[in-house]
């Protein structure tokens, strides 16, 4: 879990800190606030910690500089191909000539810290390219878990690139190979989740499967239809479920979701809001980034609900002006947000749709005098 990720200079912003809710986190805001951002520093640097849990022994992590070192050159690779950069300067904000600094902590039940910085090139110093400095990360001390990173593009159509990415350097990002790596793994018997997962095999009408890496929506009745031919917002149910079933998304993990509404319509998104917030009460930390102000409003029902268990859910406001680094601002409650963007432009939208409206009436029975208003 993903407890604090506070930062400086870092993209487009200047200062910002983030604590995360063991439940729903969402972040708001428009384009070019950094919410993908936050979601892939995140990521990497979860994903940077499994590595490293799996690669040294305890006593090779009690080591000062074999930890550090370890963790160095773990983030010094992830971070270029998850943000799909050839090099960590563009990570370093562009106006500040400082560096970056990133301290996390993972909230554990001992205290798991982290701190790195991103420095840049100096021709003064002969460094010609930026680097990892200052790392100082405390023991691992209890298991860790791969997290779970889904984009906003549907991935299931695109597992043709795994094989080839075995041979071959792909310009894509390594969330998509890494979760199709995860798609991969056999179903568990006794999955965390049964429950979200008959939830998702309802909406589907069956279930997810995988075949010589190509999928396939299998009904009930055993019909097998090949996954291009499904809506994609179907599968984005399928790959939630596939991801269930298989343990690669536990309580132990984090989920990453980059707008998850893409291509959903208002019935599925409510469904999708529902399954969501039903995983965050059972203890699943969920990360996402989304526009929607439908799946805010969701949410806020959901949370509001007198009869469930109480929804633990934080929003994160990001905005800024023209030129400016991006601001935080973080309540329970998206009212509370200073600027919900979605939802400003919805009301406007609204509004001038309104207008329009009582401009018409008025010109049709203006000119149809004989005709009232039906009430």
């Amino acid at each position: 879990m993903l407890k604090r990720l506070h930062i400086k200079n870092f993209t487009v912003f200047a200062d910002a800190d983030f604590e995360f809710g063991p439940g729903l986190n969402v972040l708001v805001g428009t384009n070019g606030t950094g919410k993908t951002h936050v979601l892939k520093l995140g990521y990497s640097i979860e994903t940077t910690k499994f590595d490293i849990s799996r690669q040294l022994t305890a006593d090779q992590l009690a080591n000062d500089l074999t930890k550090s070192l370890a963790w160095t050159s773990g983030l010094y690779r992830i971070l270029p191909d998850v943000f799909l950069s050839s090099q960590l300067a563009p990570l370093i904000r562009w106006d500040v000539n400082n560096q970056s600094e990133i301290n996390v902590d993972f909230g554990t039940s001992i205290a798991e810290l982290l701190s790195f910085k991103l420095t840049p090139a100096s021709l003064d110093l002969g460094q010609k390219t930026s680097s990892i400095g200052d790392v100082v990360a405390s023991p691992i001390t209890e298991d860790t878990f791969r997290p779970v990173f889904i984009p906003a593009k549907e991935i299931l159509t695109l597992s043709w690139m795994l094989p080839g990415s075995e041979q071959l350097i792909a310009p894509i990002e390594k969330t998509y190979l890494n979760l199709l790596n995860q798609l991969r793994l056999l179903p568990l018997r006794k999955p965390e989740s049964a429950q979200a997962i008959q939830a998702l095999t309802d909406i589907l009408g069956g279930e997810l499967r995988e075949d010589k890496d190509n999928y396939y929506l299998v009904s009930a009745a055993g019909r097998r239809t090949a996954i291009s031919m499904v809506a994609e917002g179907f599968r984005k149910f399928g790959t939630l479920q596939k991801l269930l079933a298989n343990g690669s998304l536990t309580k132990s993990t984090t989920l990453y979701w980059d707008e998850p509404e893409a291509n959903l319509n208002p019935a599925l998104l409510r469904e999708l809001a529902a399954i969501l917030a039903e995983l965050a009460r059972q203890g699943f930390q969920i990360i996402l980034a989304t526009h929607s102000t439908d799946l805010l409003k969701e949410f806020h029902i959901l949370s509001r609900h007198k009869d469930a268990k109480p929804l633990p859910i934080k929003y994160f406001g990001l905005n800024a002006g023209p030129g400016e680094a991006t601001r935080v601002v973080t309540t329970d409650n998206f009212e509370y947000l200073p600027d919900v963007v979605a939802l400003a432009e919805e009301l406007k939208q609204a509004d001038e749709l309104e207008e329009i409206f009582i401009r018409e009436d008025r010109e049709y029975y203006a000119n149809n005098r004989g005709e009232q208003p039906s009430l």
